[in-house]
């Protein structure tokens, strides 16, 4: 064990922090170029929209690259199954949060943290999820596999929710980590409030060749 096993602690909770805040900058500039139809009405057909699928794919790409990283159990990663580790070590534990009633919540809040990380721990209920985030990290994104089965439509509808469902635990799991190892009151959502008003000013100005002011508008014949 290291010396200072509590300072290791606060070292990859801090990681994991800077890790989820890079997925969420790229899940927020991403949310909107799915999904927003006012959107895709102005670069639909058009030669400007080409780039917009390309960039609008990279920015999913980083975001799943992102939260393989977050939950990689690597050794010299953040390794978050660790993290659980040392939250239910009493010795490491103790030395965060006195088992005192003034820190009862907080120790609380270890618990809950915790028992998350161990849903995606092999033999968890959301072990499978994780699985297909690393396949297809590995034979998709990091990786390019020859051999490699093409991803179905039905399969990638099914990664997109998983993805999500993941996305919304990491938030919740970083909220928790940041109460307790931290003492910082710390809300996902706000943070993805700024960027999702970043991206909203990015997005409005996104238009193709054949929209009202575009430098080079091409009107269609």
């Amino acid at each position: 064990m290291s010396v200072d096993p509590a300072g290791d602690l606060r070292a990859r909770v801090k990681a994991a922090v800077q890790e989820y805040d890079t997925v969420v900058q790229f899940h927020e500039s991403w949310r909107i170029a799915a999904h927003d139809k006012a959107l895709h009405g102005r670069v639909s057909h058009s030669f400007a929209g080409q780039t917009f699928l390309i960039v609008r794919r990279a920015l999913r790409r980083e975001m799943l690259l992102g939260l393989s990283r977050l939950w990689d159990h690597r050794t010299e990663a953040i390794k978050i199954i660790s993290i659980a580790d040392d939250l239910e070590n009493p010795t490491i534990l103790d030395s965060l949060l006195p088992n005192t009633p003034i820190y009862a919540e907080a120790r609380g809040q270890a618990a809950e943290a915790a028992t998350l990380i161990r849903r995606y721990e092999k033999g968890g209920s959301r072990h499978s999820t994780l699985s297909r985030l690393r396949k297809l990290r590995n034979q998709h994104l990091a990786h390019h596999q020859i051999a490699a089965k093409p991803i179905e439509v039905v399969e990638e509808e099914e990664i997109e929710k998983h993805t999500e469902d993941l996305y919304a635990d990491s938030a919740k799991l970083i909220s928790l980590l940041e109460h307790v190892v931290e003492r910082t009151a710390y809300d996902p959502k706000e943070t993805a409030g700024v960027y999702e008003f970043y991206a909203k000013f990015f997005w409005e100005a996104v238009t193709s060749e054949r929209d009202e002011g575009y430098p080079r508008r091409r009107i269609a014949e």
